[in-house]
């Protein structure tokens, strides 16, 4: 939770006019409140997630890949022999 107070006396001190300084930190304490905030824990795990997803997606493509080339090698071979 933010310290609306704290970012207040920040701004005012920097030379901010106090009613600017109050919707400032008002706006950014509605923001935080209504924003999903995401632990550092649910980061990784989402992180892991999508480093399985790419790395089956890669290994997937360079499979069909290798296959391709293969059957292109087999077809030529047959063509020439």
């Amino acid at each position: 939770m933010l310290d609306t107070l704290a970012i207040v006396r920040r701004l005012t001190d920097a030379g901010m006019h106090r009613d600017h300084a109050d919707a400032i930190a008002t706006s950014m304490a509605s923001a935080a409140e209504h924003a999903d905030h995401v632990s550092s824990g649910e980061f990784r795990a989402g992180l892991a997630e999508l480093e399985n997803r790419l790395l089956k997606w890669v290994l997937g493509i360079v499979l069909t890949v290798a296959a391709l080339q293969t059957a292109i090698l087999v077809a030529a071979l047959r063509l020439l022999g």
